[in-house]
């Protein structure tokens, strides 16, 4: 199921997991290396990667990481300012429709009532 969608993103949920993927045809030629990055992230670390999408973005390269298949594109693929603006947004965007499917719950956090 494709959650969200963008230029250079995808986002897609597959077997308890959210896919963020390059979509190959649309990268420009300087970042042709990245066409078949991946990450999957288990929907119980979801919230991780929703916490750090809008700060720094080494921070937020150090999460994905521990979920990508080619850990060495992960580097390219946030020092990109292309990439990562649009990665801000598909992060927000499937965030949305996974809580508006009932996929993903919003609780307070601990200490708040």
């Amino acid at each position: 199921m494709i959650l969200a969608e963008g230029r250079y993103w995808r986002a897609g949920l597959t077997r308890g997991a959210v896919s963020l993927s390059l979509r190959r045809g649309a990268l420009p030629d300087d970042l042709q290396e990245l066409r078949d990055f991946q990450v999957a992230v288990p929907l119980d670390k979801w919230n991780l990667v929703v916490k750090r999408v809008s700060g720094d973005r080494k921070l937020l390269g150090g999460l994905l990481l521990d979920f990508a298949k080619h850990k060495d594109r992960v580097g390219t693929a946030v020092a990109s300012d292309r990439l990562l603006s649009e990665l801000r947004r598909i992060v927000l965007d499937a965030t949305s429709v996974l809580v508006e499917e009932g996929t993903l719950a919003l609780v307070p956090a601990e200490g708040q009532a």
